[in-house]
């Protein structure tokens, strides 16, 4: 092993790449694109969205309970934008074509059986076109009702238990009304809170283009880079020279390593500086990254020297990547995935990397919890080095 020819060689690749303006647009460019569009988009926290409700109150009862929708409000932000219709018809076509969320009739007699201790209903109508809509209207008119109705229950149980309390002997009444109460809420939930530290969704992206960079970047950057190698007839040169192939391995490793990371750590800082939040990783976090980084490196090798085709190894590494940024949970949360991805996401090196480099420097878990699969991935990563090594001296042999 030459040190001489492995810098001789890191030099180059670095000095090539900064002449070749594709790549770096591809290796630096592209990528905070990505952080910006996606952090810009999804990477904050989501205001409170506004229901576009119309209500037909077809009973006087019902207009106090309508303002008390119309003036809730969270974070400053109304919850629903209330809209009075005479006509449930013309609602509900308000609703088809689009300009409702939903339609909440209340029907003559509300106010009555409200103020009488009697059960009442309201109708609510929906739009099923959109299921995301959908379900963001229902859970928040249903949200609504449901704690206005406890509301109303929890002030007819105090007048039920004062009554009782007054016509029922003491004897009775301490036997009579806990019965009561249990049988108007059997189970009661006290809700508390701790101050935790929340992560940022940016950061989530930021993660994701860390792993596009390892999974996408990598395997093109070295796949590609010994190809050219291969045309120009640098790899034959070297072949008949002192340097012995791990010197050329080595070299193309570190150039890539050094492109690859200063990429990462750029991303970084543009986080800080864009979006307030970044992720400096801890030493365990970079050891998953460099881990992702060379199970990327010798797939990428591996690829290349079997088709020996810079345009075969550009398709096959977009055939491999484009499906895997989405089934190995790189790019979306892998709590989003149907159950049938779950082994991507799990025993794909570079999608488990991934995983557990968020759920350590993410989520803050216990090193020692993700600790054992940097083994797993470390040995799965030295396997696909050696088959690239393998596949790398067989083609070496062919060009001498």
């Amino acid at each position: 092993m030459k040190t001489r020819a492995i810098k001789g060689i890191l030099w180059k690749d670095l000095k090539e790449i900064s002449r070749e303006k594709m790549t770096v647009f591809w290796l630096l460019v592209f990528p905070m694109m990505w952080l910006l569009i996606m952090g810009g988009i999804w990477g904050h926290t989501s205001p409170p969205v506004t229901i576009k409700a119309g209500v037909v109150p077809q009973d006087e009862g019902a207009l106090g309970v309508v303002a008390y929708m119309s003036n809730m409000t969270l974070n400053g932000r109304h919850l629903f934008k209330v809209t009075t219709f005479d006509d449930g018809d013309k609602a509900i076509k308000t609703l088809k074509s689009g300009g409702l969320d939903a339609v909440i009739i209340f029907p003559r007699g509300f106010g009555r059986n409200l103020t009488a201790g009697l059960s009442t209903k309201v109708i609510v109508y929906y739009d099923r076109s959109d299921p995301q809509e959908y379900q963001i209207a229902r859970g928040a008119v249903e949200g609504f009702f449901s704690g206005f109705s406890r509301e109303v229950g929890g002030e007819r149980m105090k007048a039920l238990t004062g009554t009782l309390k007054d016509i029922l002997p003491e004897n009775v009444s301490m036997r009579i009304v806990p019965l009561v109460e249990g049988t108007a809420k059997p189970v009661s939930v006290e809700e508390k809170t701790v101050s935790g530290e929340k992560a940022k969704p940016v950061l989530f992206f930021l993660a994701s283009v860390m792993g596009i960079q390892f999974l996408f970047a990598t395997m093109s950057l070295i796949g590609n880079g010994t190809l050219r190698e291969v045309e120009k007839g640098t790899l034959r040169r070297i072949a008949a020279s002192p340097a012995t192939a791990w010197d050329f391995l080595l070299g193309k490793f570190l150039s890539t390593t050094v492109v690859i990371f200063g990429s990462i750590i750029c991303l970084i800082i543009l986080s800080r500086l864009v979006f307030g939040a970044t992720i400096w990783p801890s030493p365990l976090g970079w050891a998953f990254l460099l881990t992702a980084g060379f199970f990327s490196m010798g797939l990428g090798l591996a690829i290349a020297m079997a088709t020996r085709s810079i345009r075969t190894t550009s398709a096959a590494i977009n055939l491999i990547s484009w499906p895997l940024m989405f089934l190995a949970g790189i790019v979306v949360p892998p709590s989003t995935l149907p159950n049938w991805a779950g082994p991507f996401v799990n025993y794909f090196p570079v999608g488990r990397a991934l995983k557990d480099f968020r759920l350590l420097e993410i989520y803050h878990v216990s090193p020692s919890s993700v600790a054992g699969d940097l083994i797993s991935l470390a040995g799965t990563s030295l396997a696909v080095i050696l088959v690239a090594i393998a596949v790398y001296g067989w083609t070496v042999k062919r060009l001498e």
